[in-house]
């Protein structure tokens, strides 16, 4: 009997240090100045992941001495072992590099004339949408200059979105949304003051940033722009008794794993 109430004991002593250990981290990913959205962040000591937002900010439960990976289709990838500054801080700021792609050697033969048969090979026959007798053969499409995310569903010109990947257009339309949007999202919590944000709402001074993040789909910068400010200040307070709940839930969640 004795000898079970210790294996009890050593067995909750256990599971409240598991517990202890794990803690959830914040950071933003960037290049060059820029915040990089859709990055997939994985702990790969304990198979928990997550992604990064429009702002390039991810948050996610780690134990010290776990590894951190990052990874992007347009970006090398890179990892990061959780050592004790970065466990106690509880933040880290990534930077990332762009992939280099080494195309392979092309070798440039004297063009032949339109007029030239091959006798030793016969024509290949024609494949197209008319010899196949595809529906809207003959239809052309319209040609569409403008960007659209993938995720809207809309039709992506080809110049365009190289341009985009190469960083042309993409970039620094990006790096003027965030920019702005940023300094507006300042401005309302230089306007209402961190007293507002704890006092009232109940916020942690670190969650002050997050939650005017978790808002922000809730139009809360239009209506800082056209001095609503009696209905920004409904917003906040309605939106402050869900955002507790959902740090709760996630820190249920580390605490359950």
């Amino acid at each position: 009997m004795k000898k079970q109430l210790i294996t009890y004991f050593l067995f909750f002593v256990g599971i409240c240090f598991s517990q202890q250990s794990k803690k959830l981290i914040h950071g933003y990913i960037i290049v060059e100045k820029t915040a990089i959205s859709n990055v997939h962040v994985i702990n790969k000591s304990s198979n928990i992941g997550t992604i990064t937002n429009d702002f390039g900010w991810f948050e996610i439960p780690v134990s010290l001495d776990d590894t951190l990976q990052f990874t992007h289709v347009n970006f090398e990838t890179k990892e990061i072992k959780i050592s004790k500054d970065i466990f106690i801080e509880g933040k880290i700021n990534i930077t990332l590099k762009e992939k280099v792609y080494i195309l392979e050697e092309i070798v440039l033969e004297k063009p032949k004339s339109i007029f030239h048969i091959d006798k030793d090979i016969l024509p290949p026959p024609k494949v197209n949408a008319k010899t196949l007798r595809l529906p809207y053969a003959n239809t052309k499409p319209k040609k569409d200059k403008a960007i659209v995310k993938f995720r809207s569903g809309g039709v992506v010109n080809l110049d365009n979105l190289i341009n985009a990947i190469n960083g042309n257009n993409r970039r620094e339309k990006m790096l003027k949304k965030i920019t702005y949007e940023d300094k507006v999202l300042s401005e309302i919590r230089k306007y209402f003051t961190d007293d507002f944000f704890i006092t009232d709402l109940n916020i942690k001074k670190e969650n002050i940033n997050p939650f005017l993040n978790y808002c922000f789909k809730k139009g809360i910068i239009n209506l800082f722009n056209k001095k609503q400010n009696i209905i920004l200040t409904k917003v906040l307070m309605k939106e402050s008794k869900v955002f507790p709940q959902k740090i709760k839930t996630e820190v249920a969640l580390i605490n359950k794993n």
